[in-house]
């Protein structure tokens, strides 16, 4: 299990995956495919200069390895940012996706507002 933090502290963190849906998110909710393109863009831009942690995409085999661990996720969509915080040891999902209550016996589930 790789971490991004020493025990004890407390380290944000995001993956590709995650990134790759936010750009998505634009395109799908611009008018056109120029402008969707832009506001992806930007968005990436203000995320990566954060000091937000970057999980990498996971090998093929750690996601055969992992899959079924989480097979309680009703929306595959979600199996992925699973498999990643697993792999690299996350204690935590925050998010406002509530599906991830259903994995909260293996990667406790929070809000963002819990932190706040």
């Amino acid at each position: 299990m790789r971490k991004f933090y020493l025990s004890g502290e407390i380290a944000a963190a995001t993956s590709f995956y995650a990134l790759h849906e936010l750009y998505i998110f634009a395109l799908e909710n611009a008018p056109d495919l120029k402008t969707g393109n832009a506001f992806g863009k930007s968005a990436l831009v203000k995320i990566l200069s954060t000091p937000v942690n970057i999980i990498p995409f996971v090998s093929r085999a750690e996601r055969e390895v992992l899959t079924n661990k989480f097979i309680a996720l009703k929306d595959p969509s979600d199996v992925p940012h699973a498999i990643a915080a697993s792999a690299f040891g996350c204690d935590t999902i925050v998010a406002y996706d509530e599906h991830f209550r259903d994995i909260a016996h293996i990667i406790p589930y929070k809000t963002p507002e819990d932190y706040l």
